[in-house]
């Protein structure tokens, strides 16, 4: 069956390669003057090709025979295909038909969301609910928020006034923060969970904290960017932002102490070091951008913010922290293996 694990990883592997190399391409293309995207649609293209065929194989419970299993299969298979017809909305004029496509990777992100709620509803019956577990389904419940303003900016439409530039960075916070922040999140709070000496105590209150900054900021940013654009108060979205930042660099300063050098590969720890090292700068300057949109003391322009804060942290921290969980993931399976063959 095609549709079994070993297939599948297969598969995911060959999507990863192709995505990659079609972004890779965009990209050359954008960089030399050969495309009219910009850099946020850019951005979204990285997360369909290439940020969540890294983060879905991670995000899953494969629980052999469970109907949540098949569907996981399922979706993991699909994606490269759903991402294709997606990634054709950003190359049509913006409008309905531009709006179609954008809406069938809309309805894939509706799709993940129902086996994000169906794998809590599976741990809260076994009673393993967890606050990582919250982030990893939580990765997947948010997605379609994203969806909906990728269509809404393919379709050309500015609710609120907020503009086509608004909508394209809405849908890149709604796919950038879940598919790379929440799974990482999740993934660093089941390794110190596992671990006796991290698992209790104030390293795992701190994590508490981090995780539950950045479970619910996603939803505190949008509506201090929704309530800015209403009121003109710009305080509104600047605190939640910067909570965001605290939350995250927190994480990284975790993931440095304890996940990097509990990590046998040493590429994955590269990795995870450049991915940790990297959202605590990118999160650093979002800081400091936020306090001097609020204090007009200082400016950093917008586009200089995408570029740091968006395809630096999507790139680095999302692309670069991911593969090096999916090595170390990997690695921890095939000594568990050992293990299981020497007992």
């Amino acid at each position: 069956m095609f549709l079994h694990r070993d297939n599948l990883a297969r598969w995911n592997h060959v999507s990863l390669g192709l995505g990659g190399g079609v972004w890779g391409g965009i990209m050359f293309a954008y960089l030399f003057g050969g495309t009219q995207l910009n850099i946020l649609e850019i951005i979204l293209l990285l997360a369909l090709f290439v940020i969540a065929p890294l983060a879905l194989p991670l995000v899953f419970s494969w629980s052999e025979g469970s109907w949540s299993s098949h569907w996981a299969a399922s979706v993991v298979f699909l994606q490269p295909l759903v991402a294709l017809l997606g990634a054709i909305s950003f190359f049509l004029p913006a409008g309905p038909l531009a709006a179609v496509f954008a809406a069938v990777w809309d309805g894939f992100t509706g799709l993940l969301a129902l086996l994000g709620l169906a794998q809590l509803c599976q741990m809260q019956r076994r009673h393993r609910l967890s606050l990582a577990d919250l982030c990893l389904a939580g990765a997947l419940l948010y997605l379609p928020a994203g969806g909906a303003w990728m269509v809404l900016a393919c379709w050309g439409l500015q609710p609120l006034g907020f503009g086509v530039h608004t909508d394209l960075l809405t849908a890149v916070h709604f796919y950038v923060i879940p598919l790379a922040a929440l799974v990482i999140t999740g993934l660093t709070g089941q390794a110190l969970y596992n671990s006796p000496a991290t698992h209790r105590g104030i390293y795992w209150t701190a994590y508490r904290i981090a995780a539950l900054g950045a479970l619910i900021d996603p939803l505190l940013v949008a509506a201090g960017l929704t309530s800015t654009q209403i009121t003109g108060l710009s305080y509104l979205s600047t605190a939640p932002a910067d909570l965001l930042a605290l939350s995250l660099i927190l994480l990284a300063l975790l993931g440095l102490r304890f996940i990097v050098p509990t990590t046998a590969s040493r590429f994955a720890q590269i990795l995870l070091v450049l991915s940790y090292l990297t959202v605590v700068f990118t999160m650093l300057v979002a800081g400091v951008y936020a306090l001097g949109e609020a204090t007009e003391a200082w400016t950093i322009t917008i586009n200089q913010m995408i570029a740091i804060h968006g395809l630096e942290n999507a790139l680095l921290f999302g692309c670069g922290g991911l593969l090096g969980w999916r090595i170390r993931a990997r690695q921890e399976s095939r000594s568990s293996m050992r293990g299981k063959q020497c007992a």
